[in-house]
């Protein structure tokens, strides 16, 4: 049995564009150049499931930090993305 592996995210090339939110949901717009385009991508908050880097702040997150992901059905192509909610936060304070 084969297993699919995402590409690695090139955070240099991704833009971002937070369009609505509340405590446990965002609405992201999300643009990575040659890879895909989410005019309104629904993320989720919940806890990592593994260890990573933010989108937002590229701050470290670690498995078990609070963290929104893509909520979409089937998994898009940027369905190992994260941002940590403490940068996310931080970001409206």
């Amino acid at each position: 049995m084969r297993t699919k592996k995402s590409p690695s995210l090139d955070l240099s090339r991704i833009q971002i564009e937070i369009l609505e939110q509340s405590e446990n949901t965002l609405i992201i717009r999300w643009v990575e150049p040659g890879r895909c385009h989410y005019g309104e991508q629904r993320w989720r908050r919940r806890s990592a499931n593994s260890s990573g880097t933010c989108v937002v702040s590229r701050r470290a997150i670690r498995r078990g930090d609070a963290v929104f992901r893509p909520a979409e059905r089937p998994a898009p192509a940027n369905a190992s993305a994260m941002i940590s909610v403490e940068a996310f936060c931080s970001v409206d304070e």
